[in-house]
């Protein structure tokens, strides 16, 4: 058996462990009630008491009244919000025809946003580098350092190889064949950055806050230049061996159909 002092560093351990258990759930939700994430995170609502005390007295945690905005019934009129104003990500979306970046805080309350028309497809440099001057922008902006960000999310109009970091496809994206698209991203921002198709952005999104929280299986559609989709199995994204699990815009339906720009009727 564990001696009192082994026991001691096993409960702190432990502490520790449940208490960024509870953080990691407010950075995803942004706002959320003790109870629900007493049931996210399966701890009792005893704990997550405790721990949420804790977080407030240490100045990371606050309380929001969300009473009003749920006048006629809803989720619970207190809510728990990260208090950090410190700290903050970014978000960039490349579409097939133009650069957007959004910077929020923690709480998940957008702060600025920039937008810039472009031809995406075949100019993948200056992408990257109209990406980085608004990501100067906006982070001026809000008088935000590169040091207080926290991370990159950047989405792709098409197939992401995760293995290597580039573009899947050679036709719906051209201008970025072989270029390692995140590492590039990097390069620029000295900011750690994480790539994904759009689609399945979309899908993490919904269901992390909107129509499929509360759905295990389901597919977010995204009609856009193209038609793509997000699909989530058994509460987690279905990429495909490929990264191409959710390119139902490129599924061919009449052998003599017009022509896509990816080659196929």
């Amino acid at each position: 058996m564990p001696g009192p002092k082994n026991a001691d560093g096993t409960l702190a351990w432990l502490r520790r462990r449940n208490r960024q258990r509870v953080m990691e759930i407010l950075r995803m939700h942004g706002q959320i009630s003790q109870a629900d994430i007493a049931r996210a995170t399966g701890l009792s609502r005893t704990t997550v008491s405790t721990l949420v005390s804790e977080l407030k007295e240490a100045g990371l945690v606050a309380d929001i009244d969300t009473k009003s905005a749920h006048a006629h019934g809803g989720r619970p009129g207190v809510q728990l919000v990260l208090r950090n104003p410190s700290h903050v990500v970014v978000g960039i979306d490349f579409g097939h025809s133009h650069v957007a970046i959004d910077v929020a805080d923690l709480a998940h309350n957008v702060l600025a946003e920039r937008w810039y028309d472009l031809d995406v497809n075949r100019e993948a440099a200056r992408a990257l580098d109209v990406a980085a001057d608004l990501f100067a922008e906006v982070l001026s902006e809000v008088s935000a350092e590169r040091t207080s960000v926290l991370g990159v999310g950047m989405g792709i109009p098409g197939p992401v190889d995760r293995a290597h970091g580039t573009a899947g496809s050679a036709t719906i994206l051209p201008g970025w064949v072989g270029l390692r698209i995140a590492a590039e991203m990097e390069q620029r921002l000295e900011i750690p950055v994480q790539i994904e198709n759009d689609a399945n952005l979309g899908a993490l999104a919904e269901l992390t806050w909107g129509a499929g929280r509360d759905c295990s299986n389901f597919a977010y559609i995204k009609a856009a230049t193209g038609i793509g989709a997000g699909i989530v199995i058994n509460g987690r994204l279905l990429r495909g061996a490929t990264g191409t699990a959710g390119e139902i815009g490129h599924t061919t339906l009449d052998e003599a159909g017009p022509l896509c720009y990816c080659g196929n009727r």
